[in-house]
């Protein structure tokens, strides 16, 4: 019988005691500013990119510190995307038409090779470089 009338009054000072106030800090870090208007975005689960979909049928990919890394063509039906499992995958998702497009995407990086030793023509339209100063 005790145990019922702990409960009780537990219950009952959980109903009327007050909400707890919390301070919450908050600030705007980044604003992406577009020129359409965004349907969906998405962040990979390592957040070196924001996946934004644009109502002009446009993935716009940003790095994570704001800029513009490219921007690509989609189906003009895709109204959300989903993160992949990987950074390199991302789920185009066309709600009318009930598809699921899997997108792989392949980050391309430049390697700058100014200043390198060259063995050959140095003006030869591919550049092969080893790196063999690694211990």
């Amino acid at each position: 019988m005790r145990i019922k009338q702990c409960l009780l009054l537990v219950i009952f000072w959980l109903a009327v005691a007050p909400m707890a106030q919390a301070d919450v800090d908050a600030r705007v870090v980044r604003t992406l500013q577009l020129k359409t208007t965004p349907l969906d975005m998405a962040i990979p689960g390592n957040g070196r990119y924001i996946y934004v979909l644009t109502s002009d049928a446009q993935l716009k990919i940003y790095k994570e510190n704001g800029t513009l890394r490219d921007a690509l063509r989609v189906d003009p039906g895709v109204d959300r995307i989903k993160p992949g499992p990987k950074e390199d995958r991302l789920f185009l998702i066309n709600s009318a038409n009930n598809q699921i497009q899997v997108l792989y995407l392949d980050f391309i990086h430049e390697i700058p090779v100014d200043g390198s030793p060259v063995k050959g023509s140095a003006d030869a339209g591919v550049t092969v470089t080893f790196f063999t100063d690694f211990q």
